[in-house]
């Protein structure tokens, strides 16, 4: 079975469930978790302290290069958060819908 990856981006809170919903739409992740989070981050010399919503999808190895694609092209920030990262342990059940959900 091909391995999870999770994808995790942030967002302002506002544009949170349009990436989510048409990642999901396009079959590029069976699922997008919005969480509300506090990002302190410096930016160009300046200590930011915003209101945010990370977004953490789920996907297969094989999809994950779409979606990330999809993320840089789609997402409103200048230079957005796009991280990458390998899952292990998941269950058979649920690594069978993630690939089902993206098939296609």
């Amino acid at each position: 079975m091909m391995p999870l990856s999770l994808v995790l981006t942030t967002v302002s809170r506002r544009g949170a469930a349009r990436l989510a919903k048409e990642a999901v739409e396009k079959r590029l992740a069976a699922c997008g978790n919005i969480s509300e989070v506090r990002s302190l981050y410096s930016w160009r010399g300046v200590l930011h302290d915003e209101a945010e919503s990370l977004i953490l999808f789920k996907t297969t190895k094989e999809k994950a290069p779409l979606l990330r694609a999809f993320l840089e092209k789609e997402h409103p920030y200048e230079n957005p958060e796009i991280v990458e990262l390998e899952a292990a342990g998941a269950s058979v059940k649920y690594l069978s819908w993630v690939v089902e959900s993206v098939a296609g």
